[in-house]
C-alpha cells in the first residue's frame, strides 16, 4: 500500500464503500426474491468459524467465559449477515441488477458510502487513539 495518506484514505474509503453498496444490493435481492444467495450449511459454517475466532479473541483480551461467548455471538452474527448480504449483492450485480438500479443511483450510493466510511474510519481511529494514549 502507498505511504501517501491521501491515497490510503481514498483506497480504504472506496473499498468500504464498495462493500457497503454490495451489502445494500444483497439486502435488496434477499428481500425481493425471498431466498438466500448462499446455502444454509455454508452460512452456518461461516458463523461457526467467526464465532470460534471471536470467542478466542475476546478471551485473550481479558473477557470472562460468558462475555467472550456473548461477544463472539454478536460479532459472528453481524459478520455473517454482512458477508451473506455482500454475496447476495454480487449475485444481484452479476444478474443484471446494476442496470435496473441505474448508473446515477449507483454512483450516488457509492459517493454517500465513501463519505460514511471515511467518517467511520475517523471516528474509530479517534476512539482508539484516545483510549490507548
Amino acid at each position: 500500500m502507498s505511504e501517501n495518506p491521501f491515497i490510503q484514505a481514498l483506497l480504504i474509503s472506496f473499498a468500504m464503500a464498495i462493500f457497503m453498496v454490495g451489502m445494500a444490493m444483497g439486502i435488496m435481492q434477499i428481500v425481493t426474491t425471498g431466498s438466500n444467495p448462499v446455502p444454509y450449511a455454508i452460512i452456518l459454517l461461516v458463523f461457526a468459524i467467526i464465532f470460534i475466532l471471536g470467542s478466542v479473541f475476546f478471551e485473550k483480551r481479558g473477557a470472562d467465559e460468558v462475555g467472550s461467548i456473548v461477544g463472539a455471538a454478536l460479532v459472528s452474527s453481524v459478520s455473517t449477515f454482512s458477508i451473506i448480504s455482500f454475496l447476495g449483492g454480487l449475485s444481484f450485480a452479476f444478474n443484471d441488477g446494476l442496470f435496473s438500479i441505474g448508473w446515477n443511483r449507483l454512483v450516488s450510493a457509492l459517493a454517500i458510502c465513501m463519505i460514511v466510511s471515511m467518517l467511520v474510519v475517523k471516528f474509530f481511529s479517534y476512539r482508539v487513539q484516545n483510549q490507548y494514549s
